[in-house]
Order: structure tokens, then sequence, then C-alpha cells
């Protein structure tokens, strides 16, 4: 301890969708330079990493942290700009961070807001998000987002050690996603099984960006499968299907997981499993919903694809103010595990 010159503080509003958590970073940046979001995703990994992992991880984070970064917009269209950020990497899209971040822009004046409805349009890596805040009485009743076009990729069976082979389904929602049966792996998506699901989920994940070839047909940088979704039969007397998103280096969404909803959505749309317009709960891990619907049909080069729209609950959780004192051995995060 002791008096030192404070080499930045950083304010951010801290928020929950369904379960999973959004750090929203509003203040303390230096500019991110870049005439896209790609550019702006590449200034930050190579120059500001240092946020992500001081904010994600211990002591001021933990090992299923999750975060946004507020940036300038790149389209005319857009309110302003998002990077995605957790404990392991910068990524693309996220779909319950944009969730949290319509119901934050709402919430604290970020943007006009109108009755019934405040349109909230961002720019993200992986393309241009709406999120729609339902008013009444200034007070917001639910938050949707539509997302980017969302397809089905590719059906692949892999060999898994302890399991076998397996069918898998890569799917895309603003992130690629390996998307799994529960039952194929022999076992249950439930929280006493955890460090199993954990397990099996990356090493589809790694088996998978090892070995198949990914690639966006319109996004040149998005080439991985950035997480597994293990698929179940439902636990809530509300859902149609339940699962869990293991990703980064083994974080656990307590979410449905928005993006991952995204890529089953389309998933389930291209099976003609759902019609357009048809609405799909899923269930987390932890219980909590998402609704889930195909809005329009659409093509992503030769894949059919859809514009998914899905909805969740959010609450803020607090406002931040973080300090990163230079003399602080651990200024930047650790990791235990």
């Amino acid at each position: 301890m002791g008096c030192s010159v404070i080499k930045r503080i950083i304010v951010t509003i801290d928020s929950h969708t369904e379960g999973e958590p959004t750090r929203i970073i509003i203040g303390g940046l230096p500019n991110i330079p870049g005439k896209t979001m790609v550019e702006k995703k590449n200034y930050f990994e190579k120059n500001l990493d240092f946020i992500r992992t001081a904010l994600m991880l211990e002591p001021r984070g933990h090992r299923d942290m999750f975060g946004a970064i507020i940036t300038p917009p790149v389209s005319d269209e857009a309110d302003f700009g998002v990077l995605w950020i957790d404990c392991s990497e910068v990524a693309d899209m996220c779909g319950h961070g944009s969730l949290g971040v319509t119901a934050v822009a709402v919430e604290t004046g970020m943007v006009k807001v109108t009755e019934p409805i405040t349109t909230v349009i961002f720019d993200t890596p992986a393309g241009l998000v709406t999120g729609y805040a339902y008013i009444e009485n200034n007070t917001i009743k639910s938050v949707s987002v539509q997302g980017v076009p969302s397809f089905l990729y590719k059906e692949e069976v892999i060999n898994i050690e302890e399991v076998g082979k397996i069918p898998v389904e890569i799917a895309f929602g603003g992130n690629f996603f390996a998307i799994v049966n529960a039952k194929d792996l022999g076992v249950r998506v439930s929280k006493d099984n955890i460090p199993k699901l954990v397990e099996y989920g990356l090493a589809i994940k790694n088996k998978i960006n090892k070995e198949v070839e990914i690639q966006h047909p319109t996004i040149p940088h998005i080439k991985y499968v950035i997480g597994t979704r293990i698929v179940d039969e439902p636990t809530h007397p509300q859902a149609h299907v339940k699962n869990v998103v293991i990703f980064g280096d083994g974080q656990v969404d307590r979410s449905p997981c928005g993006t991952g909803t995204c890529a089953h959505t389309a998933l389930l749309y291209t099976k003609e499993e759902i019609k357009l317009n048809e609405e799909i709960i899923h269930e987390s891990i932890i219980g909590t919903l998402f609704k889930a619907k195909a809005v329009k049909e659409v093509s992503v080069e030769k894949y059919k694809a859809i514009i998914p729209e899905f909805s969740g609950r959010v609450y803020i959780t607090g406002i931040h103010t973080f300090i990163i004192d230079p003399n602080d051995p651990m200024k930047y995060g650790f990791k235990v595990y």
C-alpha cells in the first residue's frame, strides 16, 4: 500500500441478462481508432488488451465475467459502437450483452427515449445490431434484439476421447457455435454436471478449431468456433429446449446465450423444425429463459439464413469506478486456473 500516481480510472455500468453479467465500460478509455469495428477491435487487441484483463480477470472480475466497450459509431445508422470482451478474448458479437447494452443505453439516457418502443442501433465487429426497449410509464417492460444474419454452416462427425464419435452441427449467430446433443455425450445439462460439461465443451470446440475449416462467407476475420452449445430436454415448464454454452477457456454462460440462441434458431429453421415468427423458448443451465424466433428469411452467399430476434430480462446491478494502480503487481488481473 501507499500513495501512488493513479494510472487510470475506468467507469462501468454493470448489468446481468438472465443471470449472465455484462460490464459496460463507459468512461476512462483513450480513443480507439478505426474506420470499421474490426479495425477498432484489432487496435484494442494490440494496444489496450490490458484493459480487458484488468476488468475481466480477478481481482476485479472472475472466471466467467463478460464485458462491453462503448465506442463512437462507424456507420451513419448506429447510435454507438460496441466491442465485446471476456476473460480470454475480444469477441465479434454477444447476444446477452446486446440486450444489456440496449437496456443500459435507455436506462441511462445514452439514447433518446420514446414510448412505447425505443430503438437502439449499434455497430459490432459482426455487423449492425438493433435493440428494442418496450417502455410503459417510463419503465422498461422488456428488451429484444434483432441479430445479424444467422445460418447453419456445416455438419460434421468428430471423435471425442471418453465419448467416441458424435455428430456436430456448426451454426453462425454472430459467432460460430458447435451445437451438440447432451444425449450423445451421456451427460445432462445441469449445474451438478458443470465440470464434465466444461471438459466436453472445450474438447469439442478445440477439436473443431483444429480439424475443421471454418470461414464466414462474407466476414473474412470470423473463422473459428467460439464455443460449444450443449442441448438437452427442458426442465422449465415454459421452455422448448435447454442448453449450456461453454466458451473461452472454460466459461459457462449463465443465460441461454444470445448469439448461441440465434445460431440454434437458424439451425431449427433450416431443418424445418420451426417456421417464420414461430416462438421457441430456450432455457439456460440456471433455469432462465430467452424467447426467440426467425423474423425473416435471407441468404448469406450460398447459405439459407434468417434474421433472428430474441428477448430476455436485463437488470442493472451497479455503477463502478475502477482504479488501475501502477504499483499494484496484479494491476492487469490474474487467473488461478
